[in-house]
């Protein structure tokens, strides 16, 4: 669709969004579209990362409010789109510019990894507008600690750039012109380690932090013996005791 921009270049899938002139506002479709290309990129065995952004001076807005009051029906719960259960094996890369807020702010907090530049503001008005922030409120205390999520969930203040990082909410914040080129080289910097490596650590930090240390570990011990018995160990520790870099291929 012409909101949502996707391509593929080397081993980098990029989902961008195009409705500048509504700070990205997404609609059900474009909520459809963003989840339908983030299976398509892990689906897809050239692609190792993906990165995440949006145009003009937002990264997103949100739910375009203006249709959101047509959605009324009840539908059953199934995890199609980001904010309501989705997963992904690949590493994926948030780079936020502008507002980031509501649904915008849940997208940014699908991706396991976020960086900003210094025009950044983060919020969650819902409370303002009658409605819950759903995703988020399941997934920023544990992210940033309770304190400093509740604050953000129940006044709607927006915070800038600076203190998304102070709190944890952002890992870095880069000037604006060097945004879409430090998530791509973050995004290469992922790509040339082990495939396998790289989901298998993704999925056991996502399901460790619901699991106790013990149940963890046994995770742990099982993913780590998939790894071991890989191609990819293979090629790595091959290439460790030939002092070269490894070349994986899927």
């Amino acid at each position: 669709m012409e909101e949502i921009g996707y391509s593929v270049e080397g081993h980098t899938a990029s989902i961008r969004l195009l409705r500048p002139e509504k700070l990205n506002a997404m609609t059900d479709e474009m909520y459809q579209a963003i989840g339908e290309h983030l299976r398509e990129a892990d689906a897809d065995p050239q692609v190792r990362c993906v990165v995440i952004s949006g145009s003009g001076r937002a990264f997103t807005s949100g739910h375009d409010l203006l249709e959101f009051g047509e959605r009324q029906a009840w539908k059953p719960w199934a995890g199609e789109r980001f904010d309501n259960g989705l997963e992904t094996a690949k590493p994926t890369i948030a780079a936020i510019t502008g507002y980031c807020l509501a649904g915008g702010l849940e997208l940014a907090l699908f991706c396991d990894i976020r960086i900003c530049d210094t025009t950044a503001q983060f919020g969650c008005p819902e409370p303002r507008w009658g409605i819950l922030h759903g995703y988020g409120a399941l997934r920023t205390p544990g992210l940033v600690g309770s304190s400093d999520a509740m604050r953000l969930l129940l006044t709607g203040e927006f915070i800038d750039a600076a203190e998304a990082l102070r709190i944890g909410l952002v890992s870095q914040v880069v000037e604006p012109a060097a945004l879409i080129s430090r998530a791509n080289e973050m995004a290469e910097q992922i790509a040339v380690n082990s495939p396998l490596a790289i989901r298998l650590t993704k999925e056991l930090a996502r399901r460790g932090r619901d699991m106790s240390l013990a149940d963890g570990l046994r995770l742990y011990q099982e993913y780590s013996r998939l790894a071991f018995s890989s191609d990819d160990a293979r090629e790595g520790t091959r290439a460790f005791a030939e002092r070269r870099d490894p070349q994986y291929e899927g």
